[in-house]
């Protein structure tokens, strides 16, 4: 179409709409998959110099009565919203997804997935929507600008080229799952194999495609009873992204900072293994599915391992990643350097990825992951320069339509003594409409280290069979879609000597699908722990200490969850019985109201209650409480506040922002911090020395221009 005929204001009222051919006929992928939608979505699909619009109109005899949205946040939640969906697989290779989601208020949700599994949630793309609510439904008006999308350089004859395309939309107060081109419900939309395609587009010839973000930032606050430091004050940074070819993305980073970055809700740890913490920061969650390798319980590159400390910010000068990706498949590369911090040496990061191809679903990879890090000062005894480098093969296999497997082998080294080991991890699975079974093994040698990396256990062998049926027989209710019956189990042993360590099984034979989106469920977890004298050192749950020996016991749980898209809704769950040589009995609560999208709160609670617990037979009750409150103006415009407490060990903290979208991807923030830090030199457990109070206010300005 010409440039600037379509008019962004969700309407699709402009005369070019009127032209271009609609695609209809959605069908149902949920509940009843295959019949046809009991309400009409229509989808156009047009372009100019500048972007791919697709307009949408969505009937629905209810109008606004009948919408379902949570509130305003980016990335909302995928199942609880109405919302309209693209995916589009630009290369044509029925492997490499992205997707473009709106909700009815104008919420945008983005996303890039791999071979339908691997998903990149956290990816954020420039691109806008808008869209109008009626009597007869909503309509959305979506522009992709090209920049945005990476694309074969060259089309076909003509200069056109044929994309995967894949519409849906989820029709939320009846849970009812629309698609275009319809897909087993097991799947996401993003399994491409069952994607229609999109024929004559017709984009630009790659142009300079140079985008830069800088930053200016100040902020004041104190640690402890003294001011910030040197890095308090003005700060500015930024970043650069350099679309070098449409498959192939360079990106810098300068004086880089995540102030705006939300806080990690504080966890009780009951069991004998680290707790992993997702990634937050937006640098690394860019492609951050190029760098991944599965659901493991480690990983040789975690990316919180660079710039945090225990949860202390640690300051980077400097960061550069380039990622291609193509019908061959993806490659990409992450160097950071790391300025020291009290107790924390100066470091450099590399990382080099390439995953390759091999026939329709098929690929083979290897990843290195190495750290450098600098001594406190040259030369100096006791701290020397220490380098970590870890190497890894992977690959994933499809078996059939429903079958498949991912697995990685890999080994570290360490300049110095030790650090020299093996790991690996294999999981095989089968997914299809009548449910899951799955295994996966975890295997770590007790020398093996990845100091960039998240390893749970050392000298280990994990093994994990699982199985999850989703049964509709004809005789269930009508306000119940599915009865969906599970067990899995997770044992471990001592690789070096084969020696079983624990066992821990859950049993599920009751879980109850509502057609709302409620559930009730009844479990069982049975426990067998071998706790060894080195082990029982360092192990103290809920702060008792626990004895070497054999323990056997058993917990019972039931759980509660309400319709999730009501403007009230809540979850209750309850598990009590052995733990170790006492008795535990956890309570988790948690409510949400949202009288409308443009407000929301809610609050958690969970309660731990021991007694009779270790070699004290001590009695502990623990406390966490979590609330959060959203308002928005609008999809742009939002102050949130999350504030938790932590009675085990007596610790508060306050995150507040207000966030203004101005721009695509352009951002003033007002971020309140009220934290406490671990001091790298007292770590001990529930120590009042241990812990540092911060307060920071932060006034932070991002702007993003497109080149």
């Amino acid at each position: 179409v010409p440039d600037g005929s379509v008019r962004l204001d969700g309407r699709l009222d402009e005369a070019v709409w009127a032209g271009v051919p609609v695609a209809g006929g959605f069908r149902q992928v949920e509940p009843d998959a295959g019949a046809p939608a009991a309400l009409a979505t229509e989808v156009r699909v047009a372009f100019d110099g500048r972007a791919l619009y697709v307009g949408a109109v969505l009937r629905d005899t209810v109008g606004a009565a009948g919408l379902r949205v949570r509130d305003l946040r980016r990335d909302f939640d995928y199942f609880d919203n109405d919302h309209f969906s693209v995916t589009l697989d630009p290369f044509g290779d029925r492997r490499n997804a992205v997707a473009f989601q709106v909700t009815p208020y104008g919420t945008l949700r983005d996303l890039q997935v791999r071979d339908g599994v691997t998903a990149n949630r956290d990816w954020a793309g420039v691109w806008d929507a808008r869209t109008a609510v009626s009597d007869s439904g909503w309509t959305a008006e979506i522009a992709i600008p090209w920049a945005t999308l990476r694309y074969p350089a060259a089309g076909s004859v003509g200069g056109t080229q044929t994309w995967g395309l894949q519409l849906s939309r989820n029709l939320r107060r009846s849970r009812e799952l629309h698609a275009w081109s319809p897909w087993p419900r097991a799947f996401t939309p993003y399994h491409l194999a069952y994607a229609g395609t999109l024929t004559g587009v017709e984009p630009p010839p790659p142009g300079r495609n140079l985008r830069v973000q800088p930053y200016a930032l100040a902020e004041a606050g104190r640690v402890g009873d003294g001011p910030l430091g040197d890095d308090a004050a003005l700060k500015v940074g930024g970043d650069l992204k350099w679309a070098v070819t449409p498959s192939t993305v360079l990106d810098l980073t300068v004086n880089t900072d995540f102030a705006q970055a939300d806080a990690d809700q504080q966890v009780v740890n009951l069991s004998r293994f680290s707790v992993f913490f997702p990634e937050k920061r937006a640098f690394f969650l860019e492609a951050a599915d190029v760098f991944a390798l599965g659901n493991s319980q480690f990983t040789p590159f975690y990316s919180r391992r660079i710039g945090l400390d225990a949860g202390r910010p640690v300051g980077l000068d400097a960061g550069v990643r380039l990622v291609s990706g193509g019908a061959w498949g993806r490659a990409g590369a992450l160097g950071v350097r790391q300025r020291s911090a009290e107790g924390v040496p100066a470091a450099w990061f590399g990382v080099g990825r390439a995953s390759l191809n091999v026939g329709a679903e098929n690929r083979v990879g290897g990843m290195i992951v190495a750290r450098h890090d600098e001594a406190a000062e040259p030369g100096a005894e006791g701290v020397p320069d220490r380098t970590n480098a870890v190497a890894v093969v992977d690959g994933y296999a499809r078996l059939g339509r429903t079958g498949a497997v991912t697995a990685f082998a890999s080994a570290s080294g360490t300049s110095g003594e030790g650090g020299e080991g093996y790991a690996h991890y294999v999981w095989a699975r089968n997914e299809a409409d009548w449910g899951y079974a799955g295994f996966f093994q975890d295997v770590a040698t007790a020398g093996y280290e990845a100091a960039t990396g998240f390893i749970f256990r050392r000298d280990v062998v994990l093994n994990s069979p699982a199985v999850t049926l989703d049964l509709r027989p004809e005789w269930l209710p009508s306000s119940v879609r599915a009865l969906a019956p599970s067990a899995y189990a997770y044992t471990y042993h001592r690789l070096s000597d084969r020696a079983f360590l624990q066992a821990d099984v859950t049993v599920t034979p009751v879980e109850v699908q509502f057609q709302n989106g409620a559930t009730a469920s009844v479990s069982v977890s049975p426990s067998w722990q071998e706790l060894d004298a080195e082990e029982a050192v360092g192990f103290r749950p809920l702060g008792a200490s626990v004895a070497a020996g054999s323990y056997r016991y058993a917990q019972v749980g039931t759980a509660l969850v309400s319709d999730p898209s009501r403007r009230l809704s809540g979850a209750l769950s309850a598990a009590t019985g052995g733990y170790y040589d006492g008795r535990l009995t956890t309570l988790s609560a948690s409510a949400s109201a949202a009288p409308s999208p443009r407000l929301a709160l809610a609050v958690r609670y969970e309660l731990n209650d021991a007694y009779g617990l270790g070699i004290d037979a001590v009695d502990v009750r623990s406390h966490l409480v979590g609330a959060e409150v959203r308002a928005a103006l609008s999809p742009r415009l939002q102050a949130t506040a999350f504030w938790q407490y932590n009675s085990l060990a007596d610790l508060a903290s306050l995150n507040a922002r207000v966030s203004w979208e101005f721009a695509p991807l352009s951002y003033v923030y007002l971020v309140v911090n009220d934290a406490r830090y671990y001091v790298p030199t007292a770590r001990r457990f529930a120590d009042p020395q241990a812990y540092l109070p911060e307060q920071r206010g932060v006034f932070k300005v991002s702007y993003l221009r497109q080149l």
